[in-house]
């Protein structure tokens, strides 16, 4: 260089870079025979700008699909179509290997059969998923949290997986109310005594999780190619039936996929009776004989000497003054009552039977003491069972939910009667 001070362009980095380079490939043979095949797994859609040629901000863009990802149908079978049913939705992603897990699962651990009957449910009775699945989850979570509110079980029969209804349905999958114990829609499986049952043990629900509330159900009303309006209803049980304004507010957020108030107010009920009337589950031991035909979702008869006694009869409690003065809160004032009833000093529990005339009780031995109803005989409840393993000692253990019935036999979880429920719509 003449000059210290001179440098070259290209000392410290190079003087020129390649910024693009367009490369045009020709496609292979195989395209060309199925040109309209090369973008189906593909959505999209079209933006026109008539006000202006420059976007400097593009913050807030919503887009109205009237159809999702085409599927196989569960009912009407045919060509693939869109679907806003739960049950075909579950298939597809348990199936699905390209965006689904079926590569891990497939159609062998998937029980087809039971989810089309849970198919043709949804469809029958008015339950829809009208949402979108906008990032990664986990499967098992997704459609167990969900299927809740569709009224179906998400179960894993024999390894495979299936949703099927969790209420009695009829020939054309309706929900029937009016369903009795032991008939063909409400059919009772198998009935456990003393005979063939062991490690029997009741687990009663906390006060907390008995708790009546309100039910807020958020949902959408829908508007084609418009946005949607969240609309709120408030379900909670009349006041005859224990429900109180001021009771506590559960929300229920079903604006990702529902937009019926049918269906949201039918959840509600549902989710209302259950916390109302199930108390208890029980667990035992039986042999594998006695379990064979049974599953997950079937109803049983359970009739053990051991087990509690049921409704307000647990309350019928009371205690004898030391003058003799009956204090009961059934209301009795006359007749004979057997009952167990206990005293300070006492070294145990005693069973006998208490005389009551016009409010008092004349023997001795009950003065001073608490007692308790008797149960007068054994009760056959029925239960739904939840799950089926075996024991360490290959025997079965199940364990099962309390199903309460009416004193003719119906579901008492059904009993939908809209005098029993307060309704308010608040948007």
């Amino acid at each position: 260089w003449f000059f210290d001070a001179d440098t070259a362009s290209h000392a410290n980095e190079p003087e020129h870079s390649i910024s693009y380079i367009n490369e045009y490939v020709e496609n292979s043979a195989a395209w060309y025979n199925n040109e309209n095949k090369q973008y189906e797994n593909l959505a999209y859609a079209g933006l026109i700008c008539q006000s202006s040629k420059e976007i400097s901000t593009f913050s807030s863009f919503s887009a109205y699909f009237e159809y999702g990802i085409e599927v196989e149908r569960l009912y009407n079978r045919g060509a693939k179509r869109a679907t806003s049913n739960f049950p075909e939705i579950a298939y597809d992603l348990l199936t699905n290997r390209r965006y689904g897990v079926g590569e891990y699962i497939g159609n062998n651990s998937v029980d087809k059969g039971r989810l089309t009957t849970a198919a043709k449910f949804c469809k029958a009775n008015g339950f829809y998923w009208d949402g979108v699945i906008s990032q990664e989850t986990n499967l098992r979570e997704f459609l167990f949290s969900q299927a809740g509110f569709q009224l179906l079980d998400f179960e894993i029969r024999g390894g495979q997986f299936s949703l099927y209804p969790s209420v009695p349905f009829g020939s054309d999958y309706k929900i029937v109310n009016n369903a009795k114990a032991g008939d063909s829609t409400f059919p009772i499986k198998a009935l456990f005594t003393d005979g063939n049952v062991r490690n029997y043990k009741t687990t009663m629900l906390s006060p907390e999780e008995r708790q009546l509330f309100i039910a807020e159900l958020k949902y959408r009303k829908e508007r084609r190619y418009g946005f949607p309006e969240t609309r709120v209803t408030r379900v909670r049980l009349a006041d005859k039936e224990g429900g109180y304004a001021r009771d506590p507010v559960e929300v229920f957020d079903m604006t990702q996929f529902c937009t019926s108030r049918d269906h949201a107010i039918k959840f509600a009920k549902f989710a209302l009776r259950l916390r109302q009337t199930v108390d208890h589950s029980i667990s035992f031991e039986t042999t594998p004989d006695a379990a064979n035909t049974l599953a997950p979702g079937d109803y049983i008869r359970m009739g053990v000497s051991i087990q509690h006694q049921d409704g307000t009869a647990r309350l019928h409690t009371g205690s004898v003054a030391p003058d003799g003065t009956l204090q009961y809160n059934a209301g009795i004032t006359n007749g004979t009552l057997s009952v167990y009833y206990w005293k300070p000093g006492m070294t145990e529990v005693v069973k006998g039977n208490m005389i009551v005339a016009n409010g008092m009780v004349s023997d001795q031995k009950f003065r001073g003491s608490l007692f308790t109803n008797a149960p007068s005989k054994t009760e056959a409840r029925v239960y739904k069972i939840e799950s089926i393993a075996f024991s360490d000692e290959s025997f079965v253990e199940i364990s099962a939910t309390y199903t309460p019935l009416n004193s003719d036999g119906t579901m008492k979880l059904l009993d939908w009667s809209n005098k029993d429920f307060d309704i308010k719509d608040n948007g």
